[in-house]
């Protein structure tokens, strides 16, 4: 695979002991975009997710990212963000304090540090909660709190496990909007993983869907939903118009139907299928 990308593994195997999680994944990433890591529980979207962040050794393979190869970086040496599923936010510290945090473990100080979290905040539409503590805070406050705390940081890749998940349907709607504002709005390539297809073809550029470790398909929200690659891509994705196909011919109720004919009128022939997927 070709290292041009601003994201790249390259045939990156991950394991648990003698258990092979993800095999050889190759992904390649461009700058800016918006990816979603999508499958069911179980995939290795998280494990896959872990292993960029540098939580996770990788087995066999390389993870380049702006051209380095960072295999063997740590993962506070990586420039990548990740924002947990909890928010992970400190309960005895102001948001103002949560959003600086990791600028003091840098070494920010002053005027600049000051301007640094303030236009986090801002980012986020929270700067009038800045003196507040994340118990006064509504779930999605807390999320955009987690949020610009790993802006301000300023990575090269910023990652999202379940990032929507904690919140009520309402909600999740609105921050999915605000998660693609703030994504557009600075630049920074993020990734998230998600089980929910609805959130992944809302949200994503690109969209990787994942099975038993292995990719099964990569492509635009469009592609993934009107070109599926294969019966689980269109299943997982939510189908209800699938076609089962046995030697040559629609498996049907009524028996097989030669794709040419019309079983009892509900069938349509393979001309009229508008939509459905036959295997």
């Amino acid at each position: 695979m070709s290292d041009l990308s601003y994201l790249t593994l390259d045939k990156m195997t991950l394991a648990y002991g003698d258990a092979i999680a993800v095999p050889e994944i190759e992904l390649a990433i461009e700058k800016g975009e918006l990816i979603a890591l999508l499958g069911p529980s179980g995939c290795g979207k998280t494990t896959t997710m872990r292993a960029i962040a540098g939580l996770l050794p990788v087995k066999s393979g390389r993870v380049m990212l702006d051209g380095v190869d960072i295999t063997r970086v740590a993962a506070n040496k990586r420039a990548v963000g990740l924002m947990f599923q909890s928010y992970a936010l400190f309960p005895h510290l102001t948001v103002y304090e949560n959003v600086a945090f990791g600028l003091r473990l840098k070494g920010m100080r002053g005027s600049e540090l000051d301007a640094k979290v303030r236009a986090g905040l801002t980012s986020v539409g929270l700067a009038q909660f800045a003196d507040r503590k994340p118990a006064e805070l509504s779930g999605g406050q807390q999320q955009r709190v987690a949020l610009a705390r790993s802006m301000v940081m300023e990575p090269k890749v910023l990652l999202l496990d379940e990032p929507l998940s904690n919140l009520d349907a309402r909600l999740r709607l609105d921050m999915r909007t605000e998660l693609q504002r703030v994504q557009k709005d600075t630049g920074v390539t993020m990734i998230f993983v998600t089980h929910d297809q609805a959130e992944a073809l809302s949200l994503a550029d690109r969209i990787v869907v994942m099975k038993s470790g292995r990719i099964e398909q990569i492509g635009t929200p469009e592609d993934i939903y009107n070109r599926p690659v294969s019966a689980f891509v269109a299943d997982f994705v939510g189908f209800e118009n699938i076609f089962p196909l046995e030697a040559g011919q629609l498996k049907t109720a009524a028996g097989l139907v030669p794709l040419s004919q019309t079983a009892s009128g509900q069938i349509p022939s393979a001309a009229g299928l508008a939509g459905g997927r036959v295997w």
